[in-house]
Formats: C-alpha cells, structure tokens, sequence
C-alpha cells in the first residue's frame, strides 16, 4: 500500500513539473499565451478555493450540530433526523475531498479536474443548507426561522469571497441555499413577511455582485503576477544566457590564445636568435618586416591577456607616491617610435607633480589611449596633457585622426568593436578602449570622449588620485628611482630552470649567463629532481614552464619551495590565460609571463622578482 502511494505520489509530482515547464517553455511558442494564462489562473483558482475551503472546514462541521439544540423541540424529529444524516455524510464527502486535492497552486497537476471536485463537494453542501429550509423552516417559529437565515446568509457570504473565484462553485453552493430561502414567498403570506423577503432578495443580489467584482478583481491580479512572472523569467533566461555566452567568450578566448601562443612563443625565440646585421641586405629588410608583424601580434595577444585579468578580478589597485615625470617619461619611451614610424608629433604636457596612485594601471590606460590615437591618425600630432582638477589627476589625449561618429561614440568602449570606416585600414582585435574602460572603472576613473568626423578626437580621464606640486600635501617621504639595469644585472644569482624545450632551454641559459647569472636546469621528474636539489646549497628564483610532459610548473614550484623551507621567488612562463589559472597563480604567490615574450623581458623580469624580496 505504501508503495502504491509512493508512485502515485511520484507521477503527480513529475506531471506537476511537466505541466510547470510547459508554463515556462511559453517563451518558445510551444503554447500560446492565452492558453497559459488560462492554465496558470485556473491553478491559482483551485488553490484559493481549496485552501479557503479547508479553513471552513470545522464551521462546517459545528453548524449543523448547532441547529440540534435550538430547532429539537420545534421540527418533526423524522425531518430533524433525515437533514443531520445528510448534512454528516455530506460534510465527510467534503472534508475528504478537500483535503484529498492538493492546495499548493504550483504542485496542481489538472486544475480543471481539482475545481469540478471542488464544485461537487461544496455544491452538495449547499443543497444540504436549501434542503434543511425545506424540510425544517415550515414548522420553526419565526425567531428560529430568522436565526436559520442568519446561519445561511452567513454562510453565503463566506462563500461569496471563497468560492466566487470559480462561478459554477459559487453558484453550486449559493443558488441550493436562495432558491429555497426565496420560494417561501410562494408559499404562504405569513412564512416571512414581505419586507423581509425583499431585504433578502436585496441581499442575493448585493452577494452576486460583490461576488462578480471579486471574482474580476482576482482574475487581473492573477493576470498581472503571470504576466510578471513570465517577464521576469525570460529576463532571468537572458541574463543566463548572457552570463553563459560570456563564460564562453573567456574559455574560448583563453583556450585560443593559449593555443596559439605555444607557435608564437617559439617564433619568438627563434628570432631572438637570428642576428640581423649578419644578414644581407635586402633579407635585413625582409626579417624587420617580420619582426614588426610579430610585435603587432605580440600586442593583440596582450589584449587578450589583459580582458582575461580583468574577467579573472586578479588586477589591484596599489597605490604609492610617485613623480608624474616618470609616468610622462616612460609613456614617451614606450610610444615615440611608433608615432614617428608614422611621421606624427607626439608631444606630452607635464606639469611638475607628485601623484599618490597606480603607476602601473595610469600607464597601461595612457598606452592604450596613445596607441589608439596613433593607429587612427595619419597626419598632424598626438598631444598628450597632465593636469589636475580639484587636486586630482586629469589626463588628456588628443589626436587630429579621422574623428568618431557621434552615433559611434557610445559603443567605442564595447569590446571587440571596430568602426566600420575604419575596419578595413588598420590591425587590430577592437580591444584596446575596451580594456581602458574597464581599467578606469577598476581605479574608480572617469573616462569621455569629445569627437568630430574629419577633425580629431580627445580623450579625458578624471581619476581620483590626488595630485600635488607640494611634497607635504601629498605626505610624500621619499621617492623611489628606478633601478639601473647593467649588463651584469644577475651577478652571482642561482637561476633554476625547468623547461622541457632543450632549445629553450639553451636560449635561457645564453641569456641569463650573459647577464651574469648561474644557470641550474631541473628536471621535472621527482626522482632526478630530489637529487638534484641535494647538491643545491641555494636558488634565487625559479623559472618554469607552466605544461611540461609530466606534470605542471606550480607543482614543482611548490615542491622546491618545501625542500628550501622557504619561499623563493618564482615564474612560471604559460600560454595559458584563463582567469582560473591566473588566479591559482596569485594565491601561490607565482608572478607569471604569458607567451609569446622575449628572453631580455624574461630576464629583466627575473631581476625585478629577485630586488622586490631582496
């Protein structure tokens, strides 16, 4: 018996969920919208009737037990007994039907089988109220009679708000109890009196239309929180939607850029190993193309590494005092060569500053800025201009490129956006400004952009860092200078190489023993490893490759850690930039490179890990 009552709970439940994806697959044309709103509030009908009818239950119930004590004396006993033997056995059906059908709109499996149910047990009910003034109100005095209407006209008022919801359940119950009630009129002058009679018939019809207004009022209630329900669920579909199509964007635009960083990586390092001047001429000529194709690749990669950081959360903002001349100089450095490749002025207003701020992100914006206003301009100059507004930094970029259309111009900072003009003219993956934009909301900046077509463009960034020309206003103690890279920058230093590329390997070791360094290549093995690593007194940092044959960089990072007790400075060089990656390498405290990068950046990169634990 229980496992009959298991399964056929199960299969309500699953037509319960069936019938609830049909409402929710709506949204797919499988129904039409009618129709669903029509199941949807004949749901919500049964679930009001019903739990409004569990509720009347024990009123049900003391009702007619009532009626024993004050009509006994006064009805034929034989009618007394036939009304009560009805009213129990209808009142049973009822309560068992009630609570037999489920009153949770969500878990209603057919509404329209729960509401004739519904219909029936309350409409005999009802007919048990009209057949008592019929068998019982002839022979009661008339205060008896009156306090009979009272119990009927009460009930009907309860099952005004109840059951008028649903009109054959309103009427199933109310017209057993009126009819009766009104055709005393027909039968004798003296049953009621007439004014009596006409309030009570004043009084049906107030119930039907109250009944009637309710019922309407229900149905758009109902109406309206489908509809919202409906609204919010395609909205919740297309914010899943967007959520997972940009999941998918950072999977694919790590797992491509690590794919086709591994190629670019090697590129890389064979030409690190070519010598231009022992080439021919006209090949010198060949091989500088290549390598300016190259670095224009190396960019579109930073790009992709750059959203990936930003989609990983991993980029901070560290604040420190510095001069804005560093800025300016080294934004100069980075961006001269390309603007006069292109015959353009690059020509930087700098006022004397002391800024408390990141460095590092206000010279990745301007980068980006500068580059972007290179790329679009083929004649005239790029201004660059420092300034403050209410003590706090305001950086300018301004170019005499081909300008931006106004109906452009909001779109510019969307990511891999390209005006159309100018998609065909210039390289590029259209993320540069998007990267920007995402940077100055990141150090809480303001960005905009002033345009005109044919005229040039400019664009402000207001940031938040406090600039100054007092050292004390800005709390500066000391100002670092950057240190001095000689040729023999890594004297003395034990590097750890792990790579199972024997031709990168070798690449490594020429350049880190140019730069004066001891090179120790490791195996990835654990067995070799160990016994290498007893004949090490000390390593200064580790450099690894992320994906060897056996197993992965930071493991093996983690491992000579725990054999020195310590934790050595470490870099893992990776193809890979998925934001999970980039993440794990942060909690390890691993600073990493991304493919493709050159040795001398590799080794600068190496002395700057070793100074900053030194």
């Amino acid at each position: 018996m229980r496992r009959a009552t298991f399964e056929t709970s199960t299969c309500k439940d699953s037509k319960a969920v069936k019938l609830n994806s049909e409402l929710s697959e709506a949204s797919h044309g499988k129904l039409k919208e009618d129709e669903l709103n029509k199941i949807y509030l004949m749901r919500e009908k049964s679930a009001h009737i019903t739990k409004a009818a569990r509720s009347a239950t024990l009123a049900n119930v003391l009702a007619p037990l009532l009626c024993i004590p004050v009509f006994k004396g006064e009805v034929d006993p034989l009618h007394l007994d036939i009304w009560l033997s009805y009213m129990f056995s209808v009142v049973v059906i009822r309560t068992w039907i009630v609570f037999q059908l489920e009153y949770k709109a969500e878990a209603i499996v057919d509404p329209r089988h729960n509401l004739r149910m519904m219909t029936y047990a309350v409409g005999i009910v009802g007919f048990g109220w009209g057949l008592g003034w019929v068998l019982m109100a002839p022979d009661l005095l008339m205060v008896n009679r009156m306090i009979y209407v009272y119990m009927i006209t009460a009930a009907m008022i309860s099952g005004m708000f109840a059951y008028s919801v649903n009109s054959a359940t309103f009427f199933a119950f109310t017209l057993p109890i009126m009819i009766p009630s009104l055709s005393t009129a027909l039968w004798s002058i003296d049953f009621l009196p007439w004014p009596f009679t006409v309030g009570l018939a004043s009084l049906y019809i107030v119930v039907f239309s109250i009944a009637k207004n309710f019922a309407k009022t229900f149905e758009e209630s109902v109406s309206f929180r489908f509809r919202n329900e409906r609204l919010y669920q395609e909205l919740a579909n297309e914010r899943d939607q967007s959520v997972a199509a940009n999941v998918a964007k950072s999977k694919f635009i790590a797992v491509a850029s690590h794919d086709l960083r591994q190629p670019m990586h090697a590129v890389n390092v064979y030409l690190d190993l070519v010598n231009i001047d022992n080439l021919p001429t006209a090949e010198q000529k060949s091989m500088a193309k290549i390598k300016n194709s190259i670095t224009a690749l190396n960019a579109m990669f930073d790009s992709l590494l750059n959203i990936s950081k930003l989609d990983a959360d991993v980029m901070q903002v560290n604040e420190r005092v510095f001069r804005l001349e560093e800025l300016a100089s080294t934004l100069h450095d980075l961006t001269e060569t390309k603007a006069n490749n292109k015959g353009l002025a690059l020509n930087i207003i700098c006022p004397e500053l002391i800024v408390r701020g990141d460095k590092l992100l206000l010279q990745q914006i301007m980068t980006n800025l500068v580059a972007n206003a290179i790329q679009y301009t083929e004649g005239g100059e790029i201004e660059v201009k420092f300034s403050t507004e209410q003590d706090q930094l305001v950086m300018e970029v301004r170019d005499t490129g081909c300008g931006i259309a106004e109906s452009e111009q909001h779109q510019i900072f969307q990511q891999f956006f390209r005006a159309d003009k100018t998609r065909a003219l210039h390289d590029g993956l259209g993320l540069g400004l998007s990267i920007v934009k995402r940077l100055c909301d990141l150090i809480g900046a303001e960005i905009r952009v002033v345009s005109e077509e044919g005229i040039g463009s400019c664009f402000i960034v207001k940031t938040t860092f406090v600039a100054s020309a007092s050292e004390e206003e800005i709390n500066l103690t000391r100002v670092f200078s950057p240190p001095s890279h000689t040729q023999q920058s890594l004297q003395g230093k034990c590097i750890a190489v792990i790579e199972d590329n024997p031709i990168i390997v070798e690449a490594y070791r020429h350049t880190l023993v140019n730069k004066g360094a001891h090179v120790q290549v490791l195996s990835e093995y654990e067995n070799e490893l160990d016994i290498q690593l007893e004949t090490i007194d000390h390593i200064d940092c580790v450099l690894c490759d992320y994906r060897l044959s056996e197993t992965t960089g930071d493991r093996l990072i983690e491992k000579i850690r725990e054999n020195f007790n310590e934790e050595i400075p470490a870099i893992i060089v990776t193809a890979d930039t998925s934001p999970s990656h980039i993440n794990l390498f942060a909690k390890l405290n691993v600073q990493v490179l991304h493919k493709p990068i050159s040795f001398q950046e590799i080794a600068l990169a190496i002395e700057k890990t070793i100074q900053s634990t030194s």
